[in-house]
């Protein structure tokens, strides 16, 4: 009998092996593939320093919502001494983050619930599009997660009744929180979903206290800090992307891309055009089944609680995790609300995983005596494995499918190398210079001051008289633009025709470059 156990045991962990080492492979696969784009050369800059003092300095100052979540570009600073400052490089710290970060989940399911529960959060995590997404990007949202996973983890310790060591899992529970309120501002709202559903579920006063008192103690200069900045109290003075669509349209992108990542369906780029309704009505049947999928699994979840609730179970972590998501959505939707900035799935990353714990109770159900039990079991396997399969199809776009590329500023600013010259000059209206310079181009003019005018829709009578002077009378001049859809259309052309002809234009991933020559006459 013991032996048949052990047998079981490492086929077990073989498979949980197996799966790891593919979580392992898709987030280093083809890592430096995708040029860096807008927001990671801002985190290059923002790890620009020759001492730690600098960077940290730097990351306060700032004048947008990063010096919000100042950990990463700290942590970032002292990578990029050991491994360089290679796209690889850049990208290779958020990598190991997700990855530890899936492990730390599945051993946290594995507490909560057990193996094969723990086995499906993990394939779920593993095969994320949105968690390998952000595993590849040089940007805060791994080094998050990752903290998210701790804390979870050892707050998971108040969900079962194995009470040993509760005191060690208290301090590295605050510490984590503490660390986590440093990492993203938007951390504080997981942590308070966390704070409420705990006191709401199990209602243990002396519990709570116990778990919280530490940990808004320790989490106080963090938020004393963020209070200190300049902007703290005044939303609108911090550069973001303001709400441009009903917030109806953000909730669903929200959902849309934590379930299976922002490379299922149409592509960003083909979503900020005029036909964006049409473009949605093309790819019906992706939306379609993906609403199918998330009903089922949604009823199968809805099934499980008053399963729950009709045996008297009503302090099950199914109804904690539940309460949390609930919580937490709430609560980056205020946000949302207030703050009148664009809400997206990167925003909302906490809710990704107490939903991993949560979706593989809609497996728990068992076969029963009668077919309807029986067939309702079945039906949530196949929406939870159909899940699985969509979150593929949406990696498989993001690594093999240009339409879901993002700013393409590697091959962009080879065209500009192969084009300057003394009779050819180019401008920047709107891009990250950090980037242009990391590619290796030192001779595009920074024309975004000029840019800037132009996507707040004030015209200048002299503009074309101005990139005349900024180029020293340049026959030919290339405008660069990034995200050309923040400009008015047709804009630059009519400010540029006063003096400039309209020669070609050159469109790559999130660029469009304009060829002017000079009118002679």
């Amino acid at each position: 009998m013991i032996k048949i156990l052990n047998q079981r045991w490492s086929r077990y962990y073989l498979s949980v092996l197996i799966v790891i080492i593919l979580g392992v492979f898709l987030r280093f696969f083809l890592l430096a593939k995708q040029s860096l784009w807008y927001d990671e050369g801002l985190t290059l800059t923002l790890s620009d320093a020759s001492t730690l003092q600098e960077s940290i300095a730097k990351v306060s100052s700032v004048g947008n919502s990063d010096r919000f979540q100042p950990l990463y570009f700290i942590v970032l600073f002292l990578w990029r001494q050991i491994f360089g400052e290679s796209e690889f490089a850049l990208r290779s710290l958020s990598a190991v983050l997700g990855i530890a970060s899936t492990i730390v989940l599945f051993f946290t399911a594995l507490r909560v619930y057990g193996k094969k529960h723990a086995f499906w959060s993990l394939l779920i995590l593993t095969f994320s599009s949105f968690c390998v997404y952000y595993s590849q990007e040089a940007r805060i949202y791994a080094l998050a997660m990752f903290i998210a996973s701790l804390q979870l983890y050892f707050f998971s310790t108040a969900l079962v009744k194995n009470k040993d060591n509760q005191g060690i899992s208290i301090w590295l529970f605050s510490i984590f929180t503490a660390i986590g309120i440093f990492t993203n501002i938007n951390f504080c709202f997981s942590t308070i979903a966390l704070c409420l559903s705990h006191l709401a579920i199990y209602r243990k006063l002396k519990q709570w206290l116990q778990w919280w008192l530490p940990a808004a103690f320790l989490s106080l200069p963090s938020v004393l800090y963020y209070l200190t900045l300049p902007g703290a109290t005044d939303p609108e003075s911090i550069t973001v992307s303001r709400l441009g669509f009903p917030i109806i349209q953000n909730i669903i992108f929200v959902l849309h891309g934590i379930l299976v990542g922002t490379t299922y369906g149409p592509s960003m780029e083909q979503l900020r055009g005029d036909d964006k309704v049409q473009v949605v009505l093309r790819y019906w049947p992706h939306i379609l089944l993906l609403v199918i999928v998330g009903s089922v699994i949604f009823l199968a979840l809805i099934k499980v609680l008053l399963r729950h609730k009709k045996n008297n179970r009503e302090q099950h972590p199914d109804y904690f995790f539940a309460s949390v998501v609930v919580m937490a959505f709430l609560l980056g939707l205020l946000l949302a609300i207030v703050t009148k900035f664009n809400w997206v799935p990167r925003h909302s990353y906490f809710l990704w995983f107490p939903l991993a714990m949560l979706i593989p109770s809609t497996l728990s159900q068992r076969p029963g005596i009668t077919p309807k039990r029986y067939g309702v079991y079945h039906l949530a396997q196949i929406a939870v494995i159909s899940l699985i399969v969509l979150n593929i199809y949406s990696l498989c776009n993001y690594y093999f499918n240009d339409d879901y590329q993002k700013d393409d500023y590697r091959s962009t600013i080879q065209y500009l190398i192969k084009n300057q010259s003394p009779s050819t000059k180019s401008v920047v209206l709107f891009g990250n210079l950090r980037l242009f310079k990391y590619y290796g181009d030192t001779l595009t003019v920074d024309g975004q001051n000029l840019g800037n005018q132009l996507r707040k829709g004030i015209t200048d009578e002299n503009f074309a008289e101005k990139i005349e002077k900024l180029t020293n009378s340049a026959d030919i001049v290339l405008l660069v633009v990034n995200r050309e859809h923040l400009f008015t259309k047709g804009l630059i052309q009519k400010e540029m025709s006063d003096l400039y002809n309209l020669d070609s234009q050159v469109n790559f991933a999130y660029f469009k470059i304009y060829r002017f020559s000079r009118n002679k006459n």
